[in-house]
């Protein structure tokens, strides 16, 4: 019987559909991120013994350049606080509440990590005790599908699927307007009737079931759990993307999309090196006029190479030599030359991926870091809408109220200045009026609870007029 459009079985079919079809990505830059990079050069062809030692060079010669590309980015991107309205400086208390129960000071950047790492991470609200509850969800467990015509504004539906800890069962939710609908896989039996066709079919992300008997057909199937169905207040689907490089037929893409390629042949390249290294990068000996084996075959004279060992031959015509060692430099250009590639493709300035003789001089580094400055404030954009939407949801769901349109997260400042320069640019602007006390906290780089009790303990110091500089005539 054909599931009706819309329905929660329906939309559990065609999400599970979308979100099997594209784990294997998020999979592969996620083992990239961690290090676990492809082995080259390996296969099943090398007998035992060389597999073995193949394979732990192999996994000796993989550098990680892809972690840092991510944490490059994630790094500079601090929220400081949530700001209520654009035409004020006040702080959104009951939000940042929120924020502070969730411990998102520190989640925020777990969710941007996975983001940037797979393109694309979620945060789920629902309603809670004191606080609603805001939680991080993992792309490769979690979709949402966007009506059609949005540009992933307006979301039409989610799914999350999981495996429960204690039970061991797979479990799914489906998020809609109306509520939570809640699935198990089982055989089949108890906890409701069962609903949509298999989990998965082999070969088959989102065509229609096959009929069964026509093989390959699983036993296993989607049981609603009627009895938890949990009603959604607030009439909104609760799972809120956070894009990385959005585009508008593109959710999202990985930071590392542009990376895995050049990081496998760095990793090729070391490889080599390191083999080279092993087997000619010292020099050989060779000699001759030495008779090395007797009439009968058993050895004559036996040649020990060691420090305490010296070389002697009876012969006057005999000689000693040895070859040169192979030289790894052009290895090792070869690799810089790589690495290079991922500082142009990602903006990563070039001192983070290889550091060279003396640190560059304050302005050196802000020239080279000014790419990826502007590249993470393209990025905080995005971020800070979805994290703005979460936001909204949670005061909805604890009934004060939505938060106004204009309201913003406030980001730290990504680009790295000394102390000094940040305090007497900010004592400068407040003397000649452009910002008030509070702005200046704020570009200082205080946190919003700190400038909170700094401006509610200390007084208002007297506004010193700036003096115009003398024109000498």
């Amino acid at each position: 019987m054909p599931l009706e459009t819309g329905a929660p079985e329906w939309w559990l079919w065609k999400l599970y559909g979308q979100l099997e079809a594209r784990r294997g990505d998020m999979e592969k830059f996620d083992a990239y991120y961690r290090g676990d990079h492809p082995l080259p050069f390996i296969t099943k062809a090398h007998e035992p013994k060389l597999f073995t030692e193949f394979r732990r060079m192999l996994e000796e010669s993989r550098s990680n350049f892809c972690r840092l590309v991510v944490d490059a980015v994630e790094e500079r991107m601090q929220i400081e606080g949530i700001r209520l309205s654009t035409k004020s400086s006040r702080t959104d208390r009951k939000a940042w509440d929120i924020w502070q129960a969730n411990q998102m000071d520190s989640d925020s950047n777990v969710a941007m990590i996975e983001s940037l790492t797979m393109g694309v991470s979620y945060l789920s609200v629902w309603a809670g005790e004191k606080y609603p509850v805001i939680a991080v969800e993992d792309p490769r467990q979690t979709i949402v599908a966007y009506v059609p015509g949005t540009n992933y504004r307006e979301r039409a539906a989610a799914l999350k699927v999981w495996t429960d800890d204690w039970t061991g069962r797979i479990r799914a939710n489906v998020y809609l307007p109306k509520g939570i609908y809640k699935f198990e896989q089982q055989s089949g039996g108890g906890g409701g009737p069962v609903v949509g066709p298999p989990t998965r079919w082999p070969g088959e992300a989102s065509a229609p079931p096959p009929a069964r008997g026509s093989g390959g057909v699983p036993e296993a199937r989607w049981v609603e759990l009627e009895s938890e169905f949990a009603p959604n207040g607030v009439g909104v689907v609760p799972i809120v993307p956070l894009r990385n490089r959005p585009r508008l037929l593109c959710e999202g893409e990985s930071e590392l999309s542009d990376v895995t390629s050049v990081q496998n042949e760095i990793n090729g390249l070391l490889f080599l090196r390191q083999l080279a290294a092993y087997f000619s990068s010292h020099r050989q000996r060779w000699a001759s006029g030495i008779q090395m084996i007797k009439e009968d075959g058993t050895p004559n004279v036996t040649i020990n190479t060691a420090v305490d060992q010296l070389w002697w031959n009876a012969n006057p015509d005999g000689k000693f030599g040895d070859f040169e060692q192979t030289d790894l430099s052009g290895y090792i250009q070869s690799i810089e030359q790589m690495v290079g590639h991922i500082a142009i493709t990602t903006r990563t300035p070039r001192h983070y991926l290889l550091p060279e003789g003396q640190e560059p001089s304050g302005d050196s580094v802000k020239a080279a870091e000014s790419g990826l400055v502007k590249k993470i404030q393209r990025k905080m954009r995005p971020f800070g809408e979805g994290f703005e939407e979460a936001l909204r949801l949670a005061r909805l769901f604890s009934g004060a109220g939505s938060t106004p349109p204009n309201s913003e997260i406030v980001w730290a400042d990504p680009q790295i200045r000394t102390e000094a320069e940040i305090t007497d640019a900010a004592i400068k602007k407040l003397q000649a009026g452009l910002i008030d006390r509070r702005q200046a906290l704020e570009d200082v780089g205080y946190t919003q609870t700190q400038i909170e009790r700094i401006l509610a303990t200390t007084p208002e110091p007297p506004t010193v007029p700036v003096q115009p500089e003398e024109i000498p005539a």
